[in-house]
């Protein structure tokens, strides 16, 4: 490939006019590009073009989170149809009803070496020493990087391998990257050490072992948390419930039931209807790895029966998510970000609450949309490649019109105040 390493649009269109020979295609679509390339030194190799995505607003969802409060839209870059719509239901019926709490709980990122050795007595001395160099770790780790700090470190003994579980925090950033480069500082001083590892105990070391759940949907990350650990919850009026969703809060909570007892039969990690979707065009709304939708999106939904109607909550357990580095700084990713409130000192953890009120909407809808018999066909409409039915779209799909006489109407909740800004 010509121009290798260079970042300018010279070098870019250069190699455009190479893959162009190479695949006897014109892509044309790829001449030109909003972005600049000497700016995608951290994000791209081998720049030719971009691919333009289409991006929707839904909402208004109205939060009485501890990081984020009134009405907020999300952006969501997607190209399956009713997704927006969906979410955009959802949120209507959310916010009639009071609006949704939101609590981000803690923030973690792991990476995990592996060191081999030659038989378990080996593995075992190291596991067992290497704790009580925890401060020696975190004092290589703050020359390194301002932000992360080193919460612990967990030694898993596999045999004559050392599973070193490294946990940091990373403040706004989604850390992958910060804590590669953290870890791999942490174990050259390590391998330095021949009281840890000697020279004729040690056959191989590697950056990452596996037991991270980077990228990858696990048990682990569930259950201690791989990013932001956020939930999201709401009371629903039997009203709003009939009115916005279409359905009963029996039959809503029925078939809740049947959808979470499939999961557990089929061994899904969590339990949601569609959590990777919100997470999925958020992620790629707003610059983040979206490869990073595997674990972040492994979501509990859960729905219960009350007197009045009923109760829905969301949790993310390991929102693997940032507001600063990867692809946050491109200029639409950056733009939509702040159109949320979610740029500065803390704006991570607004960024959770807001997904995961978000999917916590979505999962209304969707379950409602399935039980009402509706889903089949707001995707025929919304989902396929067909000329849209003017005035009939919106309302059909579950958004109400002026309510008719006797139909069931929401008790009014006061709402907060809008906060004044991010």
């Amino acid at each position: 490939m010509p121009a290798r390493g260079l970042y300018t649009e010279a070098a870019r269109l250069q190699r455009l006019d190479w893959l162009r020979s190479r695949t006897r295609s014109a892509l044309d679509s790829l001449q030109h590009t909003r972005l600049d390339a000497d700016k995608l030194t951290g994000n791209i190799e081998g720049l030719v073009g971009t691919v333009e995505i289409p991006v929707g607003v839904a909402g208004p969802l109205l939060f009485c989170g501890t990081n984020v409060q009134g009405e907020v839209y999300a952006p969501m870059a997607t190209t399956e149809g009713a997704l927006v719509s969906s979410a955009t239901r959802g949120a209507l019926a959310v916010t009639m009803a009071g609006g949704v709490s939101t609590r981000a709980a803690l923030q973690a990122m792991t990476r995990a070496p592996v060191f081999a050795f030659s038989r378990l007595a080996g593995a075992g001395r190291f596991a067992s020493a290497i704790l009580r160099h925890l401060g020696d770790l975190r004092a290589i780790i703050r020359q390194v990087s301002d932000h992360a700090t080193l919460i612990s470190i967990e030694p898993v003994v596999l045999g004559r391998t050392v599973h070193l579980r490294f946990r940091y925090t990373t403040g706004d950033a989604a850390g992958q990257n910060m804590t590669t480069a953290c870890t791999w500082h942490a174990c050259q001083w390590i391998l330095r050490q021949p009281h840890l590892v000697a020279d004729e105990e040690l056959e191989s070391f590697l950056i990452e072992g596996n037991t991270s759940g980077d990228k990858k949907a696990s048990a682990q990350a569930v259950a201690e948390g791989r990013g932001i650990r956020v939930a999201a919850d709401c009371l629903l009026p039997a009203g709003v419930v009939q009115r916005v969703l279409r359905t009963t809060p029996d039959e809503l909570v029925t078939g809740y039931q049947h959808i979470t007892a499939g999961a557990v039969h089929s061994g899904v990690l969590g339990s949601n209807a569609n959590t990777a979707n919100i997470v999925a065009a958020i992620f790629t709304a707003t610059g983040q790895d979206i490869a990073c939708v595997h674990e972040s999106s492994v979501g509990q939904f859960i729905l219960e029966r009350t007197r009045d109607g009923v109760y829905a909550s969301m949790t993310l357990p390991g929102l693997a998510v940032g507001t600063v580095g990867g692809g946050t700084h491109l200029p639409t990713q950056h733009e939509l970000l702040e159109a949320m409130g979610c740029t500065g000192r803390g704006s991570a953890v607004r960024l959770a609450e807001i997904i995961a009120g978000f999917a916590l909407a979505l999962d209304l809808s969707t379950v409602s949309a399935a039980v009402s018999g509706h889903f089949a066909d707001a995707h025929e409409r919304l989902g396929r490649n067909r000329p849209p039915r003017q005035n009939s779209t919106e309302h059909r799909i579950g958004i109400p019109s002026t309510p008719t006489a006797g139909e069931p109407q929401p008790v009014p909740v006061p709402r907060p105040a809008p906060e004044a800004g991010p």
